[in-house]
């Protein structure tokens, strides 16, 4: 074993130790007071223990622990024959903050549903020759995009702070994925990016609450569009591995900076001030936190094969007796706004929200 990393990795006051072989080898001090040296990693890695096992070890893995009770995010790197896990305990700001937005999202609904209703009676009232111009799509975009604003503070802050539950109904994961495969393929296609499916089965009977996996699909499609160049190529595939089904996420693009591997789960922390991608930085978090309600768990790293990176969620595909009671009432955050247009209105061009011509 490395001695100069054990002695660097010594001085972290972050809880830091390496494994091999499914078993914790070292830890340092920090790491110790949580488990001891000899602990099998799944027992601290619960759900993700087959996305972890399902790494190839290039790039960087992240993915979250489970140390004394508490929970911990932890980026993993391969260091010879050695994995060396980093983590770090999820902070009250971060809650504070998960909290906030759930609370600003309150009155900007309220102002947004004013600003939408004006727009409806302006654009009824555009001549045919101005409704179809740039500026009224511009304007129309940034409504989508405020639409998406606020649903990802309100419901991301929900199910950061674990106020969520998923609905779930018997649904086939396979239809589910065909579905926005079709709706979202010519929305890549307009800004120059294909975007393929592939399924390792016709049908996946599963539990499921079909509007928060689209949450977590349209999520993960935003930041695969972000950062795939035109004519870039977006993979969905769907892997039956055991009891769960891993459905990734790659892209083409530039990979995982190494500056920002080890926040890519915290809100703010994705992308500097002068970043025109910058973001809240909920949408990981937000697809994390959809498949822990799944009986899975996300993981991110950069791509085996080509440049790019790799986003990995997987669903329990663990069937349960479900409630004989009616559904509760859904609640449609869009409105009558196409899902689409409103989660890839980020990336999308100011082209497809023309009044007039966007399809609800």
């Amino acid at each position: 074993m490395n001695e100069q990393l054990k002695t660097v990795l010594a001085l972290f006051a972050q809880p830091a130790f390496l494994a091999k072989d499914g078993t914790v080898l070292w830890c340092n001090h920090a790491a110790s007071s949580l488990m001891a040296e000899g602990t099998a990693l799944y027992r601290i890695i619960e759900n993700e223990d087959t996305l972890y096992s399902h790494w190839n070890r290039t790039g960087s893995l992240n993915l979250s622990l489970f140390l004394g009770g508490y929970e911990y995010e932890a980026v993993v790197v391969a260091q010879d024959e050695y994995d060396l896990f980093v983590a770090s305990k999820r902070t009250m700001e971060q809650s504070a903050e998960a909290f906030a937005f759930v609370s600003a999202s309150v009155p900007l609904r309220k102002q947004l549903h004013s600003i939408v209703n004006a727009a409806d009676s302006l654009f009824d009232q555009l001549p045919e020759q101005y409704s179809g111009s740039k500026e009224a799509a511009q304007l129309n975009q940034t409504i989508y995009r405020l639409l998406r604003l606020c649903s990802q503070m309100a419901d991301g802050g929900e199910l950061i702070l674990g106020h969520r539950e998923a609905q779930k109904q018997s649904v086939d994961l396979i239809c589910l994925l065909t579905d926005f495969v079709s709706q979202a393929k010519p929305l890549a296609a307009s800004v120059g990016v294909e975007l393929v499916f592939e399924s390792c089965a016709a049908s996946v009977p599963a539990d499921a609450d079909p509007a928060l996996l689209e949450r977590a699909l349209y999520n993960l499609l935003t930041n695969a569009l972000t950062y795939s160049p035109n004519g870039g190529t977006v993979t969905l595939k769907a892997e039956k591995q055991g009891s769960l089904l891993l459905i990734s996420m790659s892209d083409s693009g530039e990979g995982i900076s190494p500056a920002i591997s080890s926040s890519l789960f915290r809100q703010y922390a994705q992308r500097g001030l002068g970043d025109p991608r910058r973001g809240l930085g909920l949408g990981l978090p937000i697809v994390r936190e959809i498949a822990r309600l799944h009986g899975g768990s996300l993981s991110i790293c950069d791509h085996p094969d080509h440049p790019g990176t790799l986003a990995t969620f997987s669903v329990s595909l663990t069937r349960s007796a479900l409630p004989l009671k009616s559904n509760a009432i859904r609640y449609d955050y869009s409105g009558e706004f196409n899902h689409g247009l409103i989660e890839l209105s980020e990336v999308l061009g100011a082209e497809l929200y023309r009044p007039g011509e966007v399809q609800s």
